[in-house]
């Protein structure tokens, strides 16, 4: 049988459905799975006061701040991706996301272009410093992916060998196939082959559409929104955060330049229209049981 699970999180929707033959231990795997996802969003959730980026943005410039594990390994990565995307990939855009948001404070002066330059990682100390104060992180561009790896690595230790894992369909990961199927059927608008078979594999798409008018992506160089009509990008290799980073970097910096010849070989960038959306197809010749986890994360 598949047991499927749903949570709201991170401002989207994570799903995870999950196969196998004994639903208990499905449905604690799952359960296990939500419960880091939603200790993800209570860290990197900008919009509340008590998460740990809120925490980074309230101590003053120049100061080491101490940083849990989790998010000192997801800035190692982010550090990582921005020095191989060449900087196209920058989560302290913060400051340019502020602008025009209401629901974000307001910058005051303006923040320095390429803000991961302006960050300092202690990894023996579990400490971050910002070299300006009106550097901001916002990881939303990678987080997502971050979690479903996560989630994905409690199913392989509770003993799941088949599940899908998504965040709001833009951050996939497959484990296995599904029952009775060669992979995970995913379709993904905007891309000519229609759809993508996935097996022991993570994908990301990311498109330049939503947040508002002007766009919810940020040009790290100029600080410009990016406009709503163009083109995504869609990445396919081991892990869905770097998946996270590359597909927004390409959407960003495109594919005809230098950062698109970047991509380490274990992975594929593919170009989107800008009509990038995905839908996840658990197609299988098991049946499914659906239970909606009763435990939700509220967005502030």
């Amino acid at each position: 049988m598949m047991h499927r699970g749903a949570l709201p999180a991170m401002g989207t929707r994570f799903e995870i459905v999950a196969g196998g033959a004994d639903p208990a231990l499905l449905r604690a795997a799952v359960e296990e799975a939500f419960e880091e996802i939603s200790t993800c969003h209570r860290l990197w959730n900008v919009f509340s006061n008590d998460s740990t980026l809120a925490r980074i943005d309230a101590e003053s410039a120049g100061k080491p701040v101490t940083i849990d594990g989790l998010t000192l390994e997801l800035l190692q990565i982010c550090s990582r991706l921005h020095q191989q995307t060449g900087g196209f990939f920058d989560p302290v855009i913060g400051a340019d996301l502020a602008a025009g948001d209401p629901r974000r404070a307001p910058i005051f002066g303006v923040a320095p272009r390429d803000g991961f330059g302006g960050i300092e990682l202690d990894a023996a100390a579990s400490t971050v410093r910002r070299h300006d104060s009106r550097l901001r992180f916002d990881l939303g561009g990678i987080a997502k992916g971050f979690a479903c790896d996560l989630a994905a690595s409690i199913l392989l230790e509770a003993g799941v060998e088949c599940a899908l894992i998504h965040g709001g369909t833009s951050s996939v990961v497959a484990l296995g196939a599904a029952p009775g199927r060669q992979d995970w059927s995913i379709e993904v608008k905007g891309y000519e082959g229609k759809q993508i078979g996935l097996v022991d594999r993570a994908m990301a798409v990311t498109s330049a559409g939503g947040g508002g008018a002007g766009g919810h992506l940020i040009d790290p160089f100029s600080g410009d929104r990016l406009g709503r009509d163009r083109g995504g990008a869609m990445v396919v290799g081991d892990s869905a955060t770097d998946c996270d980073g590359w597909a927004t970097a390409l959407t960003v910096a495109g594919f005809e330049g230098d950062v698109a010849r970047q991509i380490p070989a274990t992975m594929q960038g593919y170009r989107l229209n800008n009509e990038e959306s995905t839908h996840m197809k658990p197609e299988a010749e098991a049946s499914v049981e659906e239970e909606r986890w009763k435990r939700t994360v509220e967005i502030s």
